[in-house]
């Protein structure tokens, strides 16, 4: 009996202890959950790219660029449609269902932290999400058929570049037709249902005050009418095969969902978009689209004919005056997607028409490019999806007599374990002028490969991601003799130690041939980052290693930012680098303007710096100033030709004025 009574005494005390600790472990997680550091822009960009050299790559600046413009504009979770969530092209579908289930269920979301009850929200994706979207009140809408042209918001912006050296190209005799200023002109309402906005922009060595424009005229949900644009817009349907609408992702974050159809072009890229209309209907299960474009293209011309379709927006040398605008392209085209259920199913196609001849020349690797004026595209894209497994691909038909198939296998274990395998498959002859998804090449031809990818949070705080890509190119790429293969290899761990700090480390190795010999390219980066309690400041120290045959750079960088008010925000970076070559350069983001991005490529022996100050004195106005400043401590110039700069020193000034009314 006495035995029995001290196994019940034991019993009790075990369970009140355990009820102790369970207390005291939600009052430390809910203190440190108090404490969460803010994830920040800089930390978005930094995950999202695994890949270093993407930063020199336009078609991901360009992606990142119109993603900064969401970032800026956030949305209201508990209000956002559908279309207004697809845009975020790091959710899937079956996420969105989720969130506006939940709010259905629980009502509107007082706070993010309430994705956390989402059955399919990861905690990567929770963070991409706070960058996007609020939890504010879900105000009842409006019922009458004007509701889309009412409270209106306008938003005004005007930025100029003054560098504080000459270039070579400035010098005179002049190489660049201008002056050496970047300006640049924004304009954009939105209303509930309504968008519009303009732009006008000049590079440093342009000649007229602007050298490009551009603008749209946006409505969405209303009635049957989906989305409809008038003006530049991006439109992208199935993996991405036909019409890609440049979204392309890393790597690291392979694209979990089919393309986001059509999307006003917010960005100042002068050469990725189309220039005409296009528009979805939605009848439920079925939804269709079309689109037609025509705009003047930058080219080098032979004999009359177009070697090669420039991609720099640049007009600054007399070849490139010479260039600009010197061939049009006309494009028409169509999509028809099906969904029932699980099931998916879509076709798409188009077809263009140039004004003057493709004849790219005889080199080996420009043999494979498409010759002649007329080309079109036709691809059926298709996908299954049940809770946690997505299945989905595209296959592709292009008249240049060329296949390509793309297809992915996600699969989501748990909001800790995530898997993803992609195959791609692109003969030498296919060839879409508005292909964009995943690939290791930047043209969607001549590839086939596998990637791998991994995403894993095995312990509270502790994240691992990881892949592997095998591919191959049977046709000789510029500057190879063969066909080639490569390989690249990829793990990162995050260490969140106490909602406070946050360590990373990176090793990525790619293997690929250039000039007929093998590059093993390793790099190392490490990191570590410390955000006040308040929020008001925060520290990020990163050290790079780049060892690419036998040569090594290495590189240290040290961000700060500062907001001491509501009215006030410093940011700032400096960096240090001792490369060999250009073969083992480093590549740096820094700090930038609204709206903008920067980042860069160093090499040799330096050092870098960049402030960003902003201020913001009423809800309606923004005044921002960066200065930027390098130091080579190997050379007395830098770059060559018209770029050359004839000192080692390097200082540019930008402003930027933005008014919201």
């Amino acid at each position: 009996m006495i035995k029995m009574k001290q196994q019940a005494l034991a019993e009790t005390f075990r369970r009140t202890l355990q009820g102790l600790l369970c207390i005291l472990f939600f009052m430390a997680s809910a203190h440190t959950m108090a404490q969460a550091p803010r994830f920040s822009w800089d930390d978005f960009v930094q995950e999202l790219t695994a890949d270093e050299e993407l930063v020199e790559d336009e078609d991901w600046l360009s992606f990142v660029e119109e993603l900064k413009v969401l970032h800026d504009s956030p949305l209201n979770i508990n209000t956002a449609s559908v279309s207004d969530l697809l845009r975020l092209p790091f959710l899937t579908e079956e996420q969105i269902e989720q969130i506006h289930a939940y709010i259905y269920l629980h009502g509107a979301m007082q706070s993010l932290g309430e994705l956390r009850l989402v059955p399919l929200i990861d905690e990567q994706t929770r963070r991409w999400l706070s960058l996007f979207v609020f939890a504010g009140p879900a105000a009842a809408p409006e019922k009458t058929e004007r509701s889309f042209a009412k409270t209106v918001r306008h938003s005004l912006s005007s930025r100029i570049d003054v560098p504080l050296y000459y270039r070579q190209g400035f010098q005179k005799p002049k190489a660049y037709a201008g002056n050496p200023l970047y300006q640049r002109v924004k304009y954009e309402a939105k209303g509930q249902k309504f968008a519009a906005g303009l732009r006008a922009e000049k590079d440093a060595g342009e000649r007229r005050y602007f050298d490009s424009y551009g603008g749209y005229v946006l409505l969405h949900d209303i009635g049957h009418l989906q989305r409809a644009v008038v003006g530049d817009y991006h439109i992208g349907f199935g993996e991405g095969l036909v019409m890609g609408g440049d979204v392309r992702f890393a790597k690291n974050s392979p694209a979990r969902k089919s393309q986001q159809g059509i999307r006003a072009m917010r960005s100042t890229d002068e050469t990725r978009f189309l220039r005409g209309a296009a528009a979805t209907m939605d009848f439920g299960q079925i939804s269709t689209s079309l689109f037609v474009s025509h705009r003047r293209l930058d080219a080098t011309l032979a004999d009359g004919q177009v070697q090669t379709l420039l991609r720099t927006g640049y007009h600054r040398t007399a070849s490139e005056i010479n260039s600009k605008r010197s061939v049009s392209a006309t494009v028409a085209g169509a999509d028809a997607t099906w969904r029932q259920g699980a099931w998916q199913l879509g076709a798409t196609g188009y077809w263009q028409t140039f004004s003057r001849r493709l004849e790219p020349g005889s080199a080996t690797y420009r043999q494979i490019y498409p010759r002649g004026r007329q080309f079109g595209a036709l691809s059926a894209h298709y996908g299954y999806t049940i809770y946690r497994l997505t299945l989905a691909g595209e296959t592709a038909y292009s008249t240049t007599r060329g296949w390509a198939t793309l297809h992915r296998a996600n699969y989501d274990v748990s909001q800790r374990l995530k898997l993803h395998v992609v195959q791609r498959f692109f003969t030498r002859s296919f060839y879409s002028f508005h292909a964009s998804c995943l690939s290791d090449a930047s043209v969607v031809q001549n590839e086939s490969g596998v990637l791998l990818h991994l995403w894993a949070e095995p312990w509270a705080g502790i994240t691992l991601q990881t892949y592997a890509d095998f591919f191959h190119h049977a046709w000789p790429r510029y500057r190879m003799t063969h066909s080639d293969t490569g390989q690249e290899f990829m793990t990162q761990v995050a260490w969140q130690t106490d909602r406070r700090n946050n360590f990373s480390a990176r090793y990525q190795l790619k293997r690929k041939e250039v000039a007929d010999q093998m590059e093993p390219h390793h790099r190392i980066k490490l990191r570590w980052a410390h955000t006040a309690a308040d929020g008001r400041w925060s520290l990020r120290s990163d050290a790079f290693l780049h060892r690419v045959l036998q040569h090594t750079g290495v590189g240290v960088q040290e961000s700060f930012r500062l907001e001491p008010s509501s009215h006030w925000r410093f940011v700032g970076t400096l960096a240090w680098f001792h490369t060999p070559n250009y073969l083992s350069r480093l590549y740096f983001y820094e700090p930038s303007l609204y709206e903008s991005i920067t980042s860069a490529s160093y090499y040799g022996h330096g050092t870098h710096a960049a402030v960003t100050t902003r201020w913001s004195p009423t809800d309606h106005w923004m005044l921002e100033m960066r200065y930027g400043a390098s130091r080579y401590f190997d050379r007395s110039q830098q770059g060559s030709g018209p770029q050359a700069i004839l000192s080692p020193w390097r200082n540019d000034l930008s402003f930027q004025l933005r008014y919201r009314f």
